[in-house]
């Protein structure tokens, strides 16, 4: 979690649309992914297309969920040093599409 609180800061990777005020957008942003925060759990997925750098497509990658919501899974890979998103409604079938960045970026992707 402490990697999560300084990860959090960072914004530059975030699509705000011109048509949202960026920072009313950010704060709201945040407080969601803060309202899914769950009890940290390791998870398994498989890469699926478009894939993720290094990591073969078909390829189980495993890290650590630290927010759920709706079959959105936020994880954080020690090994990479990095946030990613798992998809699925099954914790024991999801699916890793690429969607890698800050913990805002994820999110909001």
């Amino acid at each position: 979690m402490a990697r999560f609180e300084e990860a959090i800061r960072e914004t530059e990777d975030v699509f705000v649309s011109r048509h949202r005020d960026r920072d009313e957008y950010l704060a709201a942003l945040e407080s969601g992914l803060r309202e899914s925060l769950c009890e940290p759990i390791e998870l398994t997925a498989e890469v699926t297309e478009p894939g993720l750098a290094d990591t073969e497509v078909g390829s189980p990658i495993s890290g650590i969920c630290i927010a759920e919501a709706n079959g959105y899974w936020l994880i954080y890979s020690p090994d990479r040093d990095a946030f990613l998103i798992f998809w699925g409604m099954n914790k024991d079938n999801l699916q890793a599409p690429g969607i890698e960045g800050s913990p805002l970026a994820c999110w909001s992707a």
